[in-house]
């Protein structure tokens, strides 16, 4: 009998815990692990290369890279080519040069990972902003490309692809070109994948 209460005492225990981690990452939790950065800004190939405090160049694997120099610190751009969809941020710190702040995000749209750093390089914040699309961007895609419309996602003028998750609800939205002078647009569930609008505004063309 108490073998039995045990067991599902340990049960129980286990699905609340489960389900805390789901919803958020502990700060406690990141400190106690002690991950560590030790990424820091190359600033002699920066000062060799740069012009009007800027550097930009090109990856080997096609990434295109833009470094400014800010007054107190350094920023990274880096945009890689397609079939990759995310871009990354990077501040470093200008006395240090240790990575600050470590961001991923959809090019102009939403935030997917960010990360910050102290100044010895130990990560003090983890922010996943995916956590509420249960219906996830690769199941997006996936969706998009069932669709009778052909929308070209990386089409960067006409093509955007938006997210909000609030008291309302979790939403993507999906706006893309179809016909001159107005754009289309998808309101999908970001939990359950259901297209929930079909709507459409109109837009000048450039």
């Amino acid at each position: 009998m108490k073998n039995w209460l045990f067991i599902l005492l340990y049960c129980l225990l286990s699905s609340c815990v489960n389900k805390e981690k789901s919803k958020t990452i502990p700060t406690e939790n990141i400190k106690q692990k002690k991950i560590m950065t030790t990424e820091k800004f190359d600033i002699a190939t920066f000062e060799e290369n740069k012009v009007d405090g800027e550097y930009n160049f090109i990856k080997k694997d096609g990434t295109k890279v833009r470094q400014t120099e800010g007054v107190n610190d350094y920023s990274v751009y880096e945009y890689p080519e397609p079939p990759s969809f995310f871009m990354k941020f990077k501040r470093f710190s200008k006395e240090t040069k240790i990575l600050q702040q470590d961001v991923t995000r959809f090019p102009n749209r939403f935030l997917v990972l960010r990360l910050e750093y102290d100044n010895n390089g130990k990560l003090i914040e983890e922010q996943n902003y995916n956590i509420p699309y249960k219906f996830t961007f690769e199941q997006l895609l996936l969706l998009l490309k069932n669709e009778q419309d052909t929308i070209d996602i990386f089409d960067k003028k006409n093509t955007t692809i938006g997210r909000k998750s609030d008291e309302s609800g979790t939403f993507w939205f999906i706006t893309y070109y179809k016909v001159p002078m107005r754009r289309e647009v998808i309101k999908v569930d970001g939990v359950t994948g259901e297209i929930l609008e079909r709507s459409f505004y109109p837009h000048e063309e450039n």
